[in-house]
């Protein structure tokens, strides 16, 4: 194939991405977003990333949509295929964290649409029929679009992180900071939109950092992603988790290990303080749940989230430790 040729091969499948997301993003019918989903599959993705995104992003839709005959057709190869990038990662000792983190996904995903072809109902989806139904008034109109935009904003986000493959990063930074540049745009022209702008920047330094990790840029390049993370804050705490593991591997990538074990070890002090309390507050809710009449039969989270956590990161901290003490 010329270089002319599989330059409009990537147009056209560029196009087919936005159409498909534009669709979606829209809330059109399902008829037409699976038309759109399959001219998309027809004419092929512009690369694995984006490949995951989207089918993991149809599937939602498919959940959205109560199809989810649709959602597990599309979720069962990309297992396949995750799994197997996985196993290909480690045998070369690459970083298999983006693999990991979709492959959760997609196991929520699954474990949803299996329940609903059960004729289970989730508490936690929401549906067509029940949008459709639900009248916000004005004041909750005006929250949807600040949520929207919020959403679109990390869409943006997404989009930046998946072209950077095989880009400079100087490329890749000039993306992100084009997405921040367009929501203080909004916030300047609509008070609703300044809330976004810290969430906004945050997300972006997180994907700069994914960036930054991923496309092996020099050392100083991503421990300067790093700290301006830190700086800002993370989303979340699982957000901080998956950031410094990345960091971490990177250091030793790198040959920095007490780059990363500088990282790590305050981080695993905060997840078994964090786990031991999440087991005490268990203990006492069964206690109570347990003197309840009629009884009560919500919980609380399992800790399994910190105890996968300590598990992971005591490992890469291991190999790090390893890595400093030499052969």
């Amino acid at each position: 194939m010329g270089d002319n040729e599989f330059g409009v091969l990537e147009t056209k499948r560029r196009i087919a991405e936005s159409i498909f997301s534009l669709a979606r993003r829209r809330g059109l019918s399902f008829e037409v977003c699976r038309e759109a989903w399959n001219d998309l599959v027809r004419v092929g993705f512009t690369g694995p990333l984006m490949k995951c995104m989207h089918s993991l992003m149809y599937a939602d839709f498919c959940a959205f949509d109560e199809q989810p005959e649709e959602g597990l057709a599309v979720l069962e190869p990309l297992r396949a295929e995750l799994e197997g990038r996985i196993e290909q990662a480690r045998a070369v000792q690459r970083p298999t964290m983006f693999y990991e983190d979709q492959l959760k996904i997609l196991r929520r995903l699954q474990d949803e649409l299996e329940a609903k072809r059960r004729g289970e109902i989730n508490p936690h989806r929401v549906t067509r029929t029940e949008v459709e139904a639900y009248d916000p008034g004005p004041e909750g109109e005006e929250i949807n679009q600040v949520y929207e935009a919020i959403w679109e904003a990390r869409r943006a986000v997404s989009r930046a992180f998946a072209r950077s493959r095989g880009r400079s990063f100087a490329e890749i930074a000039d993306d992100y900071r084009q997405v921040e540049a367009e929501v203080v745009a909004r916030a300047r022209a609509c008070d609703a939109y300044k809330p976004l702008v810290p969430k906004v920047r945050r997300y972006i330094v997180q994907d700069a950092l994914r960036a930054a990790c991923g496309s092996e840029q020099p050392f100083e390049v991503c421990r300067d992603a790093w700290n301006e993370a830190v700086r800002l804050g993370f989303s979340d705490f699982e957000a901080q988790c998956r950031m410094t593991r990345m960091y971490a591997e990177s250091s030793g990538v790198n040959q920095k290990p007490e780059e990363g074990l500088a990282v790590l070890e305050p981080l695993l002090v905060d997840l078994e303080q964090g786990l031991k309390a999440k087991e005490l507050t268990r203990k006492r809710w069964l206690k109570v749940r347990a003197k309840r009449n009629p009884p009560m039969h919500e919980e609380e989270p399992p800790p399994s989230f910190y105890r996968e956590w300590i598990t992971s990161l005591t490992e890469l901290r291991d190999k790090l430790e390893a890595q400093r003490k030499g052969p």
